[in-house]
């Protein structure tokens, strides 16, 4: 421990000397889920499970005389798995950038122009975070324990305006390879809160996807309308949410309706409702029920926590 304590004082020393800032930060939960989706034969995950995270975020800046900031970023995670042995770790991909006044570069394992709005992962509830995405295939997200895609996601600010653009290689840096190119735009006007994205991804098994979100916020509660239409399965989602906020208490609530999925194997509509109770400093009880798309219902509660 002194060591630790010595290596991180020299580190901060050198830091700061260098004009430069690096900072941790943390997060994590544990509890328990029930998966309905889940069978009882021998070999395959179990319906009810113990489920555990912790990742730590490493980012660090330097900001230069001419006033551009270099920026990068490496995560840490742990999560429990079905398999044996209980838990997996990975420090996955990073990404570097540069940031000029509102404008920004990120390259590496970044997200891209959908997968990195806000209003869009509103609906989701419980501490899997599922239920309500109005794209259920497609998006390339930021991986947190894998390689990334090697993409640049370019975000321009300018006050309650928020433009993004991307592009990703989903099929590596290969002649042929699949590719993916995203945009999206959001706004904020008071209580009003409105987000755009479309995206393209090439490739026999590609096609184009978009999404609209539009959230109004009215003291403690806050309700919205998202709609999703993609190349997929899922066709078009409309998904309804809210959440509204008693005290200490947030309960949340979401039902979306698929356009497409088959009634037979499937439901064209889920829903599901959540809650979290605030212990403060950043950690919460968490819960969720949810019917899932599969006619099979989903659960969790345990406990959340930042640092």
């Amino acid at each position: 421990m002194k060591k630790l304590l010595i290596a991180t004082t020299a580190l901060t020393l050198v830091a700061g000397a260098a004009s430069a800032d690096v900072t941790l930060a943390g997060s994590g939960y544990f509890g328990m889920k029930y998966d309905g989706s889940n069978t009882s034969v021998a070999g395959t995950p179990k319906k009810t499970q113990l489920i555990d995270r912790f990742q730590i975020d490493i980012k660090a800046s330097k900001t230069t005389d001419s006033g551009l900031t270099f920026h990068g970023k490496l995560r840490i995670r742990s999560n429990a798995t079905t398999a044996i042995g209980g838990s997996t770790t990975n420090v996955n991909a990073g990404q570097v950038g540069v940031t000029a006044g509102g404008l920004d570069v990120s390259v590496g394992n970044v997200s891209d122009a959908i997968d990195a709005l806000t209003l869009y992962w509103n609906s989701e509830i419980g501490l899997c975070g599922c239920g309500g995405e109005t794209l259920q295939n497609g998006i390339v997200g930021y991986q947190s324990t894998g390689g990334g895609n090697n993409g640049v996601l370019v975000t321009y600010t300018m006050g309650d305006l928020v433009v993004r653009g991307g592009y990703q290689q989903t099929g590596g840096q290969l002649n042929g390879a699949d590719n993916e190119a995203s945009a999206s735009v959001a706004y904020k006007m008071g209580a009003l809160s409105f987000e755009l994205g479309y995206l393209n991804q090439q490739g026999a098994t590609g096609g184009s996807a978009s999404t609209a979100v539009v959230e109004y916020a009215l003291g403690n509660s806050n309700i919205g309308l998202a709609y999703g239409n993609s190349y997929d399965d899922f066709g078009t989602i409309l998904t309804l949410y809210g959440n509204t906020k008693f005290g200490a208490t947030t309960v949340q609530a979401f039902v979306s309706q698929s356009s497409k999925l088959s009634a037979t194997a499937s439901t064209k509509t889920t829903y599901g409702v959540g809650a979290s109770y605030d212990l403060g400093s950043g950690a919460a009880i968490v819960g969720s029920v949810r019917q899932q798309y599969s006619k099979k219902a989903y659960a969790d509660l345990g406990v959340k926590f930042a640092f």
